[in-house]
């Protein structure tokens, strides 16, 4: 039992250590794409847990990601205060990078207070990272509570359609080995 137990650790360090290993050398690739524009693409592909192109169905609110009390400072302080958060569905059409073929997202995104945000029924291709979202709204001295969940880090993760050629030419040359 004792040696079964040894191995399974082993292998699980080992799956590790191969993991932390592969990232280096994945991030030394993008400096092999030819054009500055390519590797900040590259960049973003290597980072994403999943890139699709898809439909966006819905978009609401997601509070509970916002610290207590933000509408309120920015009426007193008069300033932006704090992004909103949303949370988005979008139905998927095609994925490029990702497990498996989802046939919906749901990602968070954040937001300053009156931006513009993406229309529902907006096609475009979404690049979704992997991210710790904290759930201020549930803050308590003893801690805040966490997700890990899909989220949209900035404006750029949101690429038009006639992007797809692009960013699969891109994810071959870094040789993503979990492409679609």
């Amino acid at each position: 039992m004792t040696t079964i137990l040894r191995k399974v650790g082993l292998v699980g360090f080992a799956a590790l250590f191969a993991a932390c290993a592969s990232s280096p050398a994945l991030k030394e690739r993008v400096t092999l794409l030819p054009t500055p524009g390519d590797r900040i693409l590259g960049e973003r592909l290597i980072d994403a847990h999943y890139v699709v192109a898809g439909t966006l169905l819905h978009v609401e609110r997601a509070t509970l990601y916002e610290p207590l009390g933000g509408w309120l400072m920015r009426a007193l302080l008069q300033e932006d205060g704090p992004p909103e958060a949303y949370e988005a569905k979008i139905q998927v059409d095609s994925v490029l990078k990702g497990g498996g073929q989802p046939k919906r997202l749901y990602v968070v995104f954040f937001a300053p207070h009156g931006n513009q945000l993406p229309a529902v029924g907006m096609s475009a291709i979404w690049i979704a990272h992997r991210r710790q979202l904290w759930r201020l709204a549930q803050s308590s001295h003893y801690g805040t509570p966490s997700d890990v969940g899909l989220a949209l880090d900035s404006d750029d993760d949101i690429r038009p359609l006639d992007e797809w050629s692009q960013l699969r030419a891109v994810a071959q040359r870094l040789q993503l080995s979990h492409l679609w």
